[in-house]
């Protein structure tokens, strides 16, 4: 019935802007345990699709699933860490959704006691501007930032956490929207680790090793003054760090003997 509804409308109104309706869609329905979801660019290919829903057909990108008997489904929010920066990220909820442009500005304000150039110049730099967007003192608040808006925008939606998880950086997003500690603190502290990080001398590396643990300490041995494990993220996965030129050597005679880094 709700198809068929759905198929009426848009057909009756056609000037109507589909994420309009869309968006009355996922806000405004009741919660009941039959969902469909269908995907589509525009009215016209919605009013098709429905027409092919109600016939029984199968139509590519549909979901339909049916909730438990009084159970809600929860979500969790996982906040990446640093190397996923890019120039530019966000520029379209930037400048297309109010409660993410708030949020990301309210950033730009509180860094600007801590970061020599502003926030917002750095991730939506003019055309003929360069940014120092990878120097980790900018990499850093500028990623919390990005993470911090999204989540207060998907929230604004109605999509709240029942968890919150973080790799790295996305550990203090996080720690922030799990109520830790203030916007404030948060900006702060992370500026603070960015730019302290930026002073570490020049010429480290770091790399992710897929082979036995056994088998990498072994690699590094009568290096341990140029290169340490940084991280045993599992039985077959160790991060080293060191010196650069150091760190090519041994990983270039451990890929020689079958491992991946």
């Amino acid at each position: 019935a709700m198809l068929g509804n759905y198929q009426t409308h848009l057909q009756n109104h056609p000037g109507q802007d589909f994420a309009d309706i869309c968006y009355t869609a996922g806000v405004g329905r009741a919660r009941f345990a039959h969902r469909l979801a269908l995907q589509a660019p525009g009215v016209t290919e919605a009013i098709e699709q429905l027409s092919r829903l109600r016939a029984g057909q199968d139509v590519p990108g549909t979901v339909r699933n049916e909730l438990e008997p009084n159970t809600t489904a929860r979500v969790a929010f996982l906040f990446t860490g640093q190397g996923s920066q890019y120039v530019g990220m966000g520029r379209q909820l930037y400048e297309t959704q109010p409660t993410f442009r708030r949020a990301l500005d309210k950033c730009s304000e509180i860094l600007q006691a801590y970061l020599d150039r502003p926030l917002l110049s750095v991730i939506y730099p003019e055309p003929s501007e360069s940014s120092p967007l990878d120097e980790p003192a900018y990499t850093q608040p500028a990623l919390f930032a990005i993470e911090y808006a999204m989540a207060q925008m998907w929230r604004s939606w109605g999509v709240k956490p029942a968890w919150v998880l973080g790799h790295s950086i996305g550990e203090y997003a996080a720690a922030c929207l799990a109520g830790i500690y203030s916007l404030e603190d948060g900006l702060k502290l992370i500026a603070v680790r960015g730019r302290l990080m930026q002073a570490l001398p020049r010429g480290g590396a770091m790399v992710a090793v897929l082979a036995p643990t056994a088998k990498i300490m072994a690699a590094i041995a009568g290096h341990e003054n140029r290169i340490s494990p940084a991280g045993f993220n599992g039985p077959k996965q160790v991060v080293l760090s060191g010196d650069e030129d150091a760190l090519q050597a041994v990983v270039g005679k451990l890929e020689a003997d079958g491992a991946r880094a």
